[in-house]
């Protein structure tokens, strides 16, 4: 049944509505995302898009694109769903040499409890970087460690996201994160860290291991969650957001 396919992505568009992605016929859809086409016409996009911020902007700016949407889905399939998806059936549609959306062959979601279902995404996502990382270090200067913490910054933002959606309380949140981490070998790549928000309840945000190099962009500035940020400036930054939204 392809029920579950199609309300498992209907999740995943809701609690992160940049991923959007469809349903498509078996046979349909293009290479696995994990397969090296169409690499180098997303190296030169992104070389040639901001050249200002150098290489290794380019190198880790189009790696996150080529795995965050695999590493929500695995954690949405684990976390918002009764299955989880299979990798192999994803492919990522790209345009002008950008990643943008998804398309999953229609299969049946993998069956499993919470914690095996995390333990075959983790798997999954495991072997497609394996495949996928030695492509792309041939084009962009993309060390192991930076795409092992990128890809760790997906799936924790991906794994707070899906908690946040279902409103589990934060211990919980941490207890799963160590679990991914672990599964994926990840252990110390990354983390949260704990902190009141500006209405004085505990929450939790991202504590990154790697620089996305946003910054050096013209005219950009440090994310929020920057690691390079003392982490009361971080606080700050994210209770600024916090009166926005």
């Amino acid at each position: 049944m392809t029920t579950a396919l199609h309300a498992l992505l209907a999740a995943a568009a809701r609690v992160a509505p940049g991923l959007a992605g469809r349903v498509v016929e078996p046979g349909s859809a293009a290479a696995p995302w994990h397969a090296e086409t169409r690499l180098a016409a997303l190296h030169r996009r992104w070389a040639a898009a901001h050249p200002e911020a150098g290489a290794h902007y380019a190198a880790l700016r189009g790696w996150g694109l080529l795995v965050w949407q695999p590493a929500y889905l695995a954690v949405f399939g684990a976390h918002l769903a009764d299955g989880q998806v299979d990798l192999e059936r994803l492919s990522l549609e790209m345009h002008a040499g950008d990643v943008g959306g998804y398309a999953v062959a229609a299969h049946a979601l993998r069956p499993g409890d919470e914690a095996q279902r995390l333990h075959d995404g983790a798997r999954q996502l495991l072997a497609g970087t394996a495949r996928l990382l030695p492509a792309w270090q041939a084009l962009a200067p993309l060390q192991a460690k930076a795409a092992r913490r990128t890809l760790a910054d997906c799936v924790l933002a991906a794994l707070l996201a899906a908690c946040r959606s279902t409103r589990r309380p934060a211990h919980e949140t941490l207890a799963w994160g160590d679990q991914w981490l672990a599964a994926l070998g990840l252990h110390g790549e990354h983390s949260y860290f704990v902190y009141r928000d500006a209405a004085g309840a505990v929450a939790l945000a991202p504590e990154r291991k790697v620089c996305c190099l946003h910054f050096r962009r013209r005219g950009a500035e440090r994310c929020s969650t920057c690691p390079r940020l003392a982490q009361h400036e971080r606080v700050r930054r994210l209770h600024a957001e916090e009166a926005v939204a």
